[in-house]
């Protein structure tokens, strides 16, 4: 039984599909749901994922998440990452595998680092 939920809601939608098809593929324990940036509190909500990658950070996101990473902020080429034991970064050029670790860190059992 799959228990870890990912919430994908970021433009553009290309970049969505990819990036849920990708995270289904190699972490196939993980669900994957994908939203609009519109509807991402309300999908947040219903699901309660683990892990939110979004292109806009909500209030609701920002506190309620375990981890979010915030894809471009404002045009910027990097992300911003937080919710994990509370820390919040700013990745400069993320690339995928950067994703797979900020997954891999809010999936694991805490005290196992």
């Amino acid at each position: 039984m799959k228990s870890v939920r990912v919430l994908v809601a970021n433009e553009p939608t290309i970049y969505r599909e990819v990036i849920s098809a990708a995270l289904r593929e190699l972490r196939p324990d993980v669900e994957v749901f994908t939203a609009a940036p519109e509807d991402l509190d309300g999908e947040f909500l219903r699901l309660l994922p683990r892990l939110v990658v979004c292109s806009v950070l909500t209030a609701l996101v920002e506190r309620d998440a375990s981890a979010w990473v915030e894809l471009y902020p404002g045009g910027t080429s990097g992300a911003v990452v937080g919710g994990i034991d509370g820390r919040r970064y700013i990745l400069g050029g993320p690339d995928f595998s950067d994703l797979l670790t900020i997954l891999d860190d809010a999936t694991r059992p805490l005290g196992l680092e």
